[in-house]
């Protein structure tokens, strides 16, 4: 994930994964539960 951000040059890398709880893996790399609204991203 680390080599992504940095390769394709993104601000944020956002993993959507099929939990329920929101938290953070890295600075810039968030973890997203799958049902929640794209606009609280």
């Amino acid at each position: 994930m680390i080599v992504a951000l940095n390769d394709l040059r993104l601000d944020a890398l956002y993993v959507v994964y099929p939990g329920e709880t929101r938290y953070a893996i890295d600075d810039r790399i968030v973890a997203v539960p799958g049902g929640a609204p794209f606009s609280s991203w």
